[in-house]
């Protein structure tokens, strides 16, 4: 039997935009790196360091451009010491406004992160886990001139300190309940289309960014599969890692977003085996973890264990 694919990275969501904050402090906090290490977690994700005016720490350069509100506490500074001690990397998620390049303003989208990277690096770069940089720009094509945006990003991060890229996109390949679409819903992607999007995208993207981490849940489950070995082939073409975004919440709910139930969760780790060099999740804190405020995240947790010890395999039809 092979061995199960380990979730080894989450991200960190601690600027939230569509769930719950955990209201977490530094004994919280320690106490899920700890679980992380039991876990097997060897990598962090800073999902966005800021988003509009909030901010996970202060930044002069930031709050030049923007109107923000206080920051109370320096969150990046609170992981990178927990996961020096742990020999754990991390990846720092840039700033999102919110307007620019929702607005197709992606040249507004860089000049504010232009001066926020080095300031980044200079208030954080002593920290041995600081491992790479994260663009956190999601898309699902070419729109928002999203090509122009990451890749402008991505030397900019370079030209800072040059680090592994870590990105993580999606696939516009089903009906997504949660959105709640007020409007006619878009209409699923196929295969064939996604395999043409990314191909252009890709190209764009290859020697600048390294890893394509692609949300799990943006495609039919029983079309998974097929759909990762798609993308591998055209990371392989282009020089970069793909990773699986294991989502541990789930998008088949009325509401944002509750813990995933098990067995899709052994489902998607299971149609992953294989293709990826690496799962991570978002996110292991909300929806995963036996500290989350969720009950029914501590159970996954329990079936994520099992599953890890070769329990959860399907069973003969």
């Amino acid at each position: 039997m092979t061995e199960p694919l380990r979730i080894t990275g989450t991200f960190l969501d601690e600027v939230t935009a569509d769930i719950a904050g955990h209201n977490w402090g530094v004994k919280e906090w320690t106490q899920e790196f700890d679980t992380y290490v039991e876990a097997g977690i060897d990598t962090v994700i800073l999902i966005r360091s800021g988003w509009g005016p909030r901010l996970s720490h202060p930044s002069k350069v930031i709050s030049a451009q923007v109107k923000t509100i206080p920051v109370y506490m320096d969150m990046p500074e609170l992981f990178l010491s927990l996961a020096d001690e742990r020999n754990i990397k991390f990846y720092f998620g840039l700033y999102d406004s919110g307007v620019y390049w929702n607005r197709n303003d992606w040249k507004g989208e860089v000049e504010v992160n232009r001066d926020y990277i080095p300031e980044v690096w200079h208030r954080y770069g002593s920290h041995k886990s600081f491992a790479g940089w994260y663009l956190p720009h999601e898309t699902y094509d070419s729109g928002q001139r999203i090509i122009e945006l990451n890749t402008s990003l991505a030397k900019l991060c370079r030209q800072t300190q040059d680090l592994p890229i870590l990105s993580s996109p999606y696939w516009l390949g089903r009906y997504d309940m949660s959105l709640g679409y007020s409007l006619p819903a878009p209409s699923p992607r196929s295969l064939k289309e996604i395999v043409t999007q990314w191909d252009e995208i890709f190209k764009a993207y290859s020697g600048l960014i390294d890893v394509a981490a692609f949300q799990d849940g943006t495609v039919y489950e029983l079309e998974l599969p097929e759909t990762l070995s798609a993308m591998r082939e055209l990371t392989d073409k282009y020089g970069l890692s793909l990773w699986s975004n294991v989502e541990t919440f789930d998008r088949d709910m009325p509401i944002k977003f509750p813990p995933i139930e098990w067995r899709k969760l052994v489902h998607k780790l299971t149609s992953a085996e294989g293709i990826v060099d690496k799962a991570i999740t978002f996110e292991f804190s909300h929806f995963l973890s036996p500290h989350s405020m969720w009950p029914s995240a501590r159970h996954l947790f329990d079936r994520y264990q099992e599953y890890l010890h070769g329990e959860h395999r399907a069973l003969d039809q």
